[in-house]
């Protein structure tokens, strides 16, 4: 197997434990202290990792004017993106949370329409509907079987997180700056932000050693190590084939979930799940996927 399949292979499995470790870590904190702790460690893990690959010459090259739309994007991506995501998964089981944050990639086509002028087509159209309508099973699942208001909230702070994340990816793409340098910014803003909160609100909780571990394990390789690891994946290898493979991320999701908070799979979340990575790879070119790679063995 080439390297660049057992690194993205890694990869998933890290994102994969994010619902359920965060699950727990929320049980303790709140949604701005979670933030803060994990983005801090992340921020201080990738600035480490910036030092090896290029020392601080790297963040030279830069104006101060890319550094203020760095700045936004970070605050945009991953600070609301992570303090909507906790928020979330403190109302929700950690697979209903999961799986409606996985909208993320229709977002991403979505966004890319407006801001890349990318062409709307009928598979992308499809593609949307059928994630969406996923969406909505998950979403009667929530009301049902949890407090109608404390559902609705957490589902929709899910879904906001998703869009962000969507609308991140899409001017992302458009400004195309170094990702390391954006991730590294990114987080730091979003360990300042939620910090200012913090101090500002509830302050700074005490946390015990499980947690602690908790915080390392989402801040050093679920964020910092396992996007080090993707990037690399992403330049060894062909960025379609690759990028497939993150679909894995919700079915492992739920897995994880069994195992560590013993939450019960449910056919309503199956379902969803189902339809969300199925309007996913509806809109994905597959077929020209699995044609280029037959051109490389070949």
């Amino acid at each position: 197997m080439k390297k660049e399949f057992i690194l993205a292979g890694i990869t998933v499995i890290l994102w994969s434990t994010l619902p359920a470790v965060s699950k727990l870590i929320i049980s303790q904190l709140d949604a701005f202290s979670t933030t803060f702790y994990v983005s801090l460690i992340a921020a201080l893990t990738l600035f480490v990792i910036n030092l090896v690959r290029g020392g601080l010459k790297s963040y030279t090259k830069y104006s101060l004017k890319d550094y203020a739309r760095i700045t936004g994007l970070g605050f945009l991506g991953l600070g609301c993106y992570t303090m909507l995501y906790y928020a979330g998964i403190s109302y929700l089981t950690s697979q209903i949370a999961a799986i409606i944050n996985y909208m993320w990639p229709i977002m991403i086509v979505l966004f890319s329409c407006f801001i890349l002028k990318e062409k709307l087509t009928v598979r992308k159209t499809s593609a949307m509907c059928i994630s969406f309508a996923g969406m909505l099973l998950i979403c009667l699942q929530g009301l049902f079987s949890l407090s109608a208001k404390g559902s609705a909230v957490g589902m929709l702070c899910c879904f906001a997180a998703a869009v962000c994340y969507g609308l991140y990816s899409a001017l992302n793409k458009k400004y195309d700056y170094d990702q390391w340098i954006v991730l590294n910014v990114a987080f730091a803003v979003t360990a300042l932000m939620s910090g200012v909160t913090c101090a500002a609100t509830s302050g700074f909780p005490h946390i015990d050693l499980t947690i602690f571990a908790g915080l390392l394990w989402v801040g050093i390789f679920v964020n910092a190590i396992a996007y080090v690891l993707w990037g690399i994946a992403m330049n060894s290898g062909e960025t379609a084939s690759i990028s497939v493979m993150a679909y894995l991320c919700p079915f492992i999701s739920l897995i994880f979930g069994r195992l560590l908070l013993d939450e019960h799979i449910t056919v309503f979340s199956l379902l969803g799940l189902v339809f969300i990575v199925g309007g996913v790879l509806i809109q994905t070119d597959m077929r020209g996927i699995m044609m280029r790679r037959k051109q490389n063995l070949s």
